[in-house]
């Protein structure tokens, strides 16, 4: 039996069809980035920072043959239970992944840090597929109220970029974007504290904890979720998600295993 805690959610029962997760939540996205990858039947996938593997269980029963890395132990103890086939390894973003040089039809996260795409691009095969994404903040969104908070509380440092770099970004890597586009869908979480525990996994978070300690971090997002907490308790947080596909060059010159 799984006797732990996910993200504020007890986890205790294997016979249950899924945990109540948070990530139940980003269904709309797998869905959007499946659909853009097209067919995936017979395809070697892997997620990077797969959770506990939603994603690749909704590409597993499209038929691929699944992968995924994640740096907690605990996810990847509910996604080896669902997925008991996977090849599921322990690694965090921004580490060398632990697979030879194009091993994957394709490749997928949630972030786009140099180096994390720099190791996609390593480990999908000549002409394969690689997906990322982020989290964005369009006007008038929750998120950007968040973040504006953190920012005038001295919590985060002031905004570099844009949310739209995500093409220049893979063709830096060497991919050719292929396309991509936002969904927008709204997390209910059942407790500020829950709500909490997922977003503390988001790049802005961690930054912001780096940068103050988490006491503080926690104190500014209790105060801005109270105007959006149902008289349940429960949190309701609208996100958006800008995801693009690429594709990597057909012909490539050697690299160095790893």
């Amino acid at each position: 039996m799984i006797t732990t805690t996910i993200d504020g959610y007890p986890l205790s029962d294997r016979g249950q069809d899924w945990p109540p997760l948070p990530e139940q939540a980003q269904r709309p996205l797998h869905q959007a980035v499946l659909a853009a990858l097209g067919p995936v039947d017979g395809l070697r996938l892997l997620d990077v920072d797969c959770g506990v593997g939603l994603f690749l269980r909704a590409a597993e029963r499209r038929g691929a043959l699944v992968a995924g890395t994640d740096a907690a132990v605990a996810r990847l103890e509910i996604a080896r239970w669902a997925l008991p086939d996977a090849d599921l390894r322990v690694a965090d973003v921004g580490d060398d992944l632990p697979f030879d040089n194009g091993t994957f039809d394709v490749v997928t996260a949630r972030t786009v840090e140099g180096a994390v795409l720099t190791e996609l691009a390593r480990v999908v095969r000549p002409g394969g597929l690689v997906a990322v994404g982020r989290w964005v903040r369009p006007s008038g969104c929750w998120t950007e109220a968040f973040a504006g908070h953190l920012r005038r509380l001295g919590l985060l440092p002031p905004a570099t970029g844009t949310d739209d770099g995500l093409d220049g970004e893979l063709r830096s890597a060497g991919l050719a974007v292929r396309g991509g586009g936002d969904v927008r869908f709204t997390a209910n979480y059942p407790s500020t504290g829950a709500a909490w525990s997922a977003m503390l996994r988001g790049e802005d978070m961690q930054r912001a904890v780096r940068l103050v300690g988490e006491a503080k971090v926690r104190d500014a997002f209790a105060e801005s979720a109270a105007p959006v907490a149902a008289p349940d308790g429960a949190v309701l947080l609208p996100k958006t998600f800008r995801y693009a596909v690429a594709a990597a060059p057909v012909w490539s010159l050697p690299r160095a295993p790893r």
